[in-house]
């Protein structure tokens, strides 16, 4: 089997930090990515599932992506989070 080189920019700080957990794991960065390949390959598709960790990643990739309500006036806004928290109780 022929073997290619890959090279990719990742941040230092992230290379370092994943090269000490891969040797706490036993491996080196190398075998660490060319199990992230194999498996991606087997699960035709990321190995992992991708979310949003918290409330604010949420918010932030609801703004970017459009998913907001847009108020004209300040009173519209206020009755829609009035409307909100009654719906929640």
């Amino acid at each position: 089997m022929i073997k290619r080189k890959l090279s990719v920019n990742v941040l230092e700080s992230d290379r370092d930090a994943a090269s000490h957990l891969f040797k706490a794991l036993g491996m080196d960065m190398t075998t660490a990515i060319n199990l992230f390949l194999k498996q991606s390959i087997a699960e035709n598709g990321l190995p992992f599932r991708p979310q949003l960790v918290n409330d604010t990643a949420k918010a932030v990739y609801a703004a970017r992506t459009g998913q907001v309500q847009h108020f004209d006036h300040e009173a519209d806004w206020q009755a829609s989070v009035l409307n909100e928290l009654k719906n929640n109780d």
